[in-house]
């Protein structure tokens, strides 16, 4: 008798998708939503700080250019009139100026002038550099490279002061949006906005302004870029540390420290050592004359 195949199983995983794909709730911005005949579509593309393969939205006829990120809602609902929809996962999409994906690559190829098309090349993912050489027609690489021109050939190379003169407007443009909304912006804060507080509570520096502003930016960033652009702000490194974590040790330390003492704080143990006497003459010669004698024991031993 042949095995029992596993369509149901295949059916419900059909369903499952369905359900799925009906279930997703997305975000767009104002900007991809104007034209409801546009050509929008789904690419993947390697996010420039983890170097991981990411969604993004992509018009060619808008020149547009942003990321979709998906978090899971499990559980959840909202009405649209009188009807209870329920939402399995909400998809996020915001625009991203295409220069941050391109500055991993000059980094990587910062050394020499370098033709564009050799220096955006994924060579794992050979079915990007075409991509790539479309989106590169969305940005002024002038920003972040020097462009040298070699008779009929354009040579390109990375250039780290004009990537921070680029990035540094940014980040005086996202801390004002920042004031303006009245974003609570002081560390390890979180205060529902049902509650009244005293505006002198919720006052911060503009030095925390503009390193929450650099947070946000660092998201698209290569650490390297971001070590060279906290300089270029000028904010000194902050080295995070958990205080709970820190007094938590603190106590192991003292835990150690009480079980020491009551180890160590016992009078210690004093090995006495076995001496052998010395053996004198008199010793000596019995020892001697008792040698191959036998004892009284053995005389009662039975015999076999």
């Amino acid at each position: 008798m042949a095995p029992r195949g596993r369509k149901p199983k295949i059916k419900n995983e059909q369903e499952n998708t369905e359900l799925f794909e009906k279930n997703r709730f997305i975000i767009l911005p104002d900007a991809l939503t104007k034209d409801e005949n546009g050509d929008h579509q789904l690419i993947k593309l390697r996010h420039p700080q983890t170097n991981e393969l990411a969604i993004f939205v992509y018009s060619e006829n808008d020149k547009t250019l942003a990321q979709m990120r998906s978090l899971p809602f499990s559980h959840r609902s909202f009405f649209k009139g009188n009807d209870v929809i329920p939402i399995d996962r909400i998809d996020f999409v915001t625009l991203v100026d295409p220069m941050f994906l391109f500055l991993p690559y000059f980094v990587k190829c910062s050394s020499m002038f370098c033709p564009l098309d050799q220096i955006l090349v994924d060579e794992s993912l050979p079915e990007l550099n075409n991509l790539l050489m479309k989106l590169s027609e969305l940005t002024n690489l002038k920003q972040i490279a020097t462009k040298k021109e070699v008779g009929d050939l354009i040579l390109w190379q990375y250039n780290e002061n004009k990537t921070m003169e680029w990035l540094t407007p940014k980040i005086e443009k996202v801390s004002k949006v920042l004031i303006t909304q009245q974003i609570n912006v002081n560390q390890n804060a979180a205060i529902s906005s049902s509650f009244k507080v005293c505006e002198t509570s919720l006052q911060a520096t503009d030095e925390q302004y503009k390193r929450y502003a650099y947070n946000i930016i660092s998201e698209y960033l290569h650490i390297d870029i971001q070590k060279s652009l906290l300089k270029h702000l000028g904010l000194p490194e902050i080295v995070e540390c958990n205080k709970r974590k820190a007094d938590e040790n603190k106590s192991d330390v003292n835990k150690k420290v009480k079980h020491k003492e009551v180890e160590y704080d016992e009078m210690p143990f004093q090995v006495i050592k076995n001496v052998t006497p010395k053996l004198t003459a008199k010793d000596k010669a019995l020892k001697k004359a008792a040698s191959g004698t036998k004892s009284i024991s053995s005389f009662f031993k039975k015999s076999v």
